[in-house]
């Protein structure tokens, strides 16, 4: 009788993987000098290639991925050599990998020690009684990173917002406003999914974010069947209210827990069941309205500490003559962390919300507005700058969600390898996921020689699943790769295991005896 698992798409691919994992690790010890490393280059560098190529054919060739789309360039960065290649100039669907594309044009521009700024300031007099005669405004420059994924704690911000007004005498305020006219008021990219609107990696795009403009929801069971789930949401605000039908299952049970917002509305809904004894589940949710939410966070956290708000939580779109900043007096001055720390984050984490943040600031600061059209014709300069032809470049977002983005393997390479020998490069590779260490490669290629030693960013959406960056070979020599797969049928996770079986045949090669 036939094995269940003898024919998984994953099992078949077990025994070049046994091949190259073995000779990852024979790679990596003292070698006897008559013996050659299987699949790592011997003889002729003419036949250490040929072999790469059989190689990295023969993965792709498996049969799992009949119905898959490839496409693949690997070159050397010191001379642009062509080591492999597949499909290399037909367009793909890469998801994520754009973001190669926005972070690079935001180090070219505003450059790695570039801070964002966001300005508190207050309008009318203080009475006697420390009370505010008019509002507190908040101006926006398009800053992502207030938030727990950059490291900061909002709350701390606001906290120190809140002692900078008491030591200025002032105790009440009337209302809070947050001005975040400096990027346009669209809040999606062209090509992004409707029914992905509620979820946390799709939030709108605004020059005001806190929180990711998402809140987290967590859902933990009760101890027996039947009981009462508890929900906790962070960060803690009456900005949204919760819809629980969400039920504690048997211990046995499958969980079904679903966790939405309504679409245009504040209400997130949880339902479904979640098993008695289950860890908790975890989703994050967007808010709708981003100057709204901040603006409401920040009058909670003032009124937490002291800071009496009269008035209500507003965006300054709902003042039709704009605000008057001549009109109002300073009162303090936030400076983001270097935008270098803001790259690192975006890329490592894949944090949608700040690579379209970047685009529109690209776009107010070079482009004469701050829309994302704007934005993405000076990446498409830099673009023209690292060699590539835009003409057959499709690019419509910063952060890859847009189906409507496409580009080649090889444009991919041909980018890094130029921002490798740019004045970018310390700043930009840092930002890279380190294979088996940290990012979204954190759990990849352990145990190998590409651990440690590939730096790339990942991508995925239904369908696509993306993987670029650098590998140093065995002979130390620096390699730039993508390797794109679209339309593939299989489980992700077959076509990670014949990407990571790529770069560890990259990380294993030698041109060398």
């Amino acid at each position: 009788m036939q094995h269940p698992l003898s024919d998984h798409p994953a099992r078949r691919l077990l025994p070049l993987a046994f091949l190259l994992i073995t000779a990852s690790h024979l790679a990596a010890q003292p070698a006897a000098k008559a013996e050659a490393i299987p699949g790592t280059g011997h003889g002729t560098p003419h036949q250490a290639l040929a072999s790469l190529n059989r190689d990295l054919t023969t993965i792709l060739s498996d049969r799992s991925f009949a119905d898959a789309t490839w496409g693949v360039s690997v070159i050397s960065c010191d001379n642009g050599e062509s080591l492999y290649s597949l499909n290399e100039r037909r367009n793909r669907q890469v998801a994520s990998n754009i973001k190669l594309l926005t972070t690079a044009a935001a180090l070219q521009n505003l450059g790695g020690g570039y801070r964002f700024t966001t300005e508190l300031r207050a309008g009318g007099d203080v009475g006697p009684n420390g009370e505010l005669g008019g509002d507190l405004v908040i101006r926006t420059s398009g800053d992502p990173s207030i938030s727990p994924s950059f490291g900061n704690d909002p709350r701390e911000l606001i906290r120190e917002w809140g002692r900078k007004l008491d030591s200025l005498g002032i105790r009440s305020v009337q209302n809070i406003v947050v001005d975040a006219s400096c990027f346009d008021d669209i809040p999606y990219g062209p090509g992004w999914a409707w029914d992905d609107e509620s979820y946390g990696f799709n939030t709108p795009i605004s020059a005001a974010a806190i929180y990711d403009n998402s809140i987290q929801v967590t859902v933990t069971p009760g101890k027996t069947p039947n009981a009462p789930v508890s929900i906790d949401i962070s960060p803690p605000t009456a900005y949204v209210t919760l819809e629980v039908m969400a039920v504690t299952s048997r211990p046995d049970s499958a969980s079904t827990i679903d966790i939405r917002r309504e679409r245009g509305g504040r209400t997130i809904v949880v339902h479904g069941n979640i098993a008695a004894g289950a860890e908790p589940y975890v989703e994050h949710v967007s808010v709708e309205n981003p100057s709204l939410y901040f603006a409401t966070i920040v009058r909670e956290e003032l009124e937490r500490n002291g800071i009496v708000v009269h008035g209500t939580a507003r965006a300054s779109a709902e003042y039709r003559g704009g605000i008057s900043y001549g009109a109002l007096r300073p009162v303090a001055e936030h400076r983001s962390i270097p935008l270098r720390d803001i790259v690192a984050a975006t890329n490592k984490q894949s944090l949608n919300l700040s690579a379209e943040m970047l685009a529109k600031k690209l776009g107010r600061e070079f482009g004469g507005t701050g829309s994302t059209a704007a934005g993405v014709d000076v990446v498409k300069r830099l673009l023209t700058i690292a060699g590539i032809d835009i003409e057959h470049v499709r690019l419509y977002d910063g952060s890859g969600l847009s189906r409507q983005d496409m580009i080649a393997p090889a444009d991919i390479t041909t980018l890094l390898r130029w921002a490798q020998r740019s004045h970018i490069a310390d700043d930009y590779l840092a930002s890279l996921a380190i294979a088996g260490r940290d990012g979204t490669l954190a759990n990849r290629l352990r145990g190998t020689l590409a651990e440690n030693n590939v730096i790339g960013k990942t991508g995925f959406l239904g369908g696509i699943r993306a993987l670029s960056g650098y590998v140093r070979t065995r002979d130390g020599e620096l390699l730039a790769f993508a390797i794109i797969a679209n339309n593939y049928s299989v489980p992700t996770s077959v076509v990670n295991t014949a990407q990571d079986l790529m770069v560890m045949r990259l990380a294993s090669f030698s041109r060398k005896n």
